[in-house]
């Protein structure tokens, strides 16, 4: 019988090495009672995920890993069921950048969005690509249930989301191309639950490690939590305080409280 819960709170984070920043990790979960987590850029095989050390924390593990690159999963303290991986998804398609699972009543996806690196590389059509596929799953992937996307989608979806609007414009991360096929993820039937709570507030998750970004704010907003209409949020935060440690990641926790 599927476990079923009311409420959950849920983080996603591009933790950007989980071997390296484990003890962030586990800090983390502790600090803000997490009851499940999505994890990108965990940068480690399967097998070599910290399994049990998490497992010993309370949390059971779905894990897609890939050598030294990429990698996602979720962490959760419930039952996982129906799990589906990336290479389900993207055939044809090596790369370990999504995983899938039911989770305490809500199914809830881990995404890894290629950076796309530069408009001129082929880097940047292969995140087209990711992105028309990612869509054309989840338009027929919506029925009448609880569905969340989380993850690191490196995409700011508007001028809002960007500490200098000016200087990103038609860059990777901010182009008119990779802008409309978020909306038309969007358009699939989910909710960007941080931007519906609060229109018009400043709220980065990416500074990039040079040049003083996180102490000068110079940020993105690339990491976000998409919803169906039928699951209720009542908070989504990003937690500044992990960006702010020694040796973080350059991204920031979502935080969303979920029922």
């Amino acid at each position: 019988m599927w476990e079923i819960v009311q409420a959950m709170r849920i983080a996603t984070w591009n933790i950007n090495s989980v071997r390296v920043r484990l003890g962030h990790l586990l800090n983390f979960l502790k600090r803000q009672d997490v009851d499940t987590i999505l994890l990108q850029e965990v940068k480690c095989t399967t097998d070599a995920f910290p399994k049990e050390v998490l497992e010993d924390a309370g949390y059971n593990c779905l894990v897609f890993g890939q050598k030294s690159y990429n990698g996602v999963a979720i962490l959760s303290k419930h039952r996982m069921e129906c799990t589906k991986f990336g290479s389900e998804v993207f055939e044809g398609d090596e790369q370990a950048r999504y995983v899938e699972a039911f989770v305490g009543g809500f199914t809830i996806a881990s995404v890894y969005v290629p950076n796309g690196q530069d408009v001129e590389l082929p880097a940047y059509p292969y995140k087209l690509k990711f992105l028309k596929t990612l869509r054309n799953y989840l338009s027929h992937r919506m029925t009448d249930e609880k569905f969340i996307i989380g993850g690191d989608f490196n995409i700011a979806r508007a001028d809002i989301d960007v500490y200098n609007p000016k200087a990103w414009h038609g860059k990777v991360c901010c182009t008119d191309a990779e802008r409309e096929l978020f909306q038309d993820i969007l358009d699939t039937g989910l909710h960007d639950t941080h931007r519906e709570l609060v229109e018009s507030e400043t709220a980065y998750t990416w500074w990039d490690y040079r040049h003083g970004g996180f102490a000068k704010n110079y940020g993105l907003r690339l990491d976000y939590f998409l919803a169906t209409s039928n699951v209720k949020v009542e908070r989504c935060t990003v937690d500044l305080e992990e960006r702010a440690k020694e040796r973080p990641s350059d991204h920031a926790p979502v935080i969303a409280d979920v029922e």
